[in-house]
């Protein structure tokens, strides 16, 4: 009897730290410190947990464990709330750009997804289609909440976004909605990781809530 695929549905790759651009590093977006033991952004730092964060390590994890292929979505650092517009335009191509050929190189491996900003609605729509149509990519990944052009966060599902589900729609894309930034959207003392698991949570529920109230069931 032919084995199953074994599928890891929800997985990350970090880039090694000399393929993240030096701009990313000096306006401290995103970067991975030389020893790879951790991921740091602004005021904000994340150990590296384990080594198959990164290519030729999750390559060989995988073979270990008998998994035959991963869904790589997009890292939850890279949503580019808060960036200047050209700064966040930037990031996110990089990331969309090391996802598109980490996907080329090892199309039987990975499949991955792509990240657009919904508080800009235009730049995300073309965007997507470059990602679809140059890049060949089908996973579209999104947040829970945005930051908008004048600081407030929204939701993911407001009507304002309606032409981004569209063409994923008419893409037949495949969407990935994923909770962060709750420590930016509501300022508590308590920051541990257990705080941030139940942030994430309400992020959730909010989001669902406002998806029903908008009969988009």
């Amino acid at each position: 009897m032919k084995r199953k695929l074994r599928i890891n549905g929800h997985s990350h790759l970090l880039p090694y730290p000399e393929e993240i651009p030096q701009f990313m590093k000096e306006k401290e977006i995103f970067w991975v410190d030389d020893e790879r033991k951790h991921m740091l952004q602004k005021g904000w730092s994340r150990p590296v947990t384990h080594s198959s964060f990164f290519l030729n390590e999750k390559l060989e994890w995988m073979e270990d464990n008998k998994i035959d292929h991963a869904v790589v979505l997009n890292l939850s650092q890279l949503y580019g709330n808060g960036l200047r517009l050209e700064m966040m335009k930037k990031a996110l191509r990089f990331q969309n750009d090391f996802n598109a050929q980490i996907q080329q190189n090892h199309a039987s491996k990975f499949t991955c997804g792509f990240v657009i900003h919904p508080g800009f609605i235009q730049g995300a729509l073309w965007e997507i289609e470059r990602c679809v149509e140059d890049l060949e990519l089908k996973v579209l990944c999104l947040p829970t909440h945005f930051m908008d052009s004048v600081g407030q966060w929204r939701s993911v599902f407001d009507r304002e976004n309606d032409a981004i589900f569209e063409l994923a729609d008419h893409y037949k894309l495949a969407i990935e909605i994923h909770p962060y930034d709750g420590d930016k959207m509501i300022k508590l003392e308590n920051t541990s990781w257990r705080f941030h698991l139940i942030w994430m949570l309400a992020q959730c529920g909010d989001a669902y809530h406002f998806y029903t109230l908008n009969g988009m069931q």
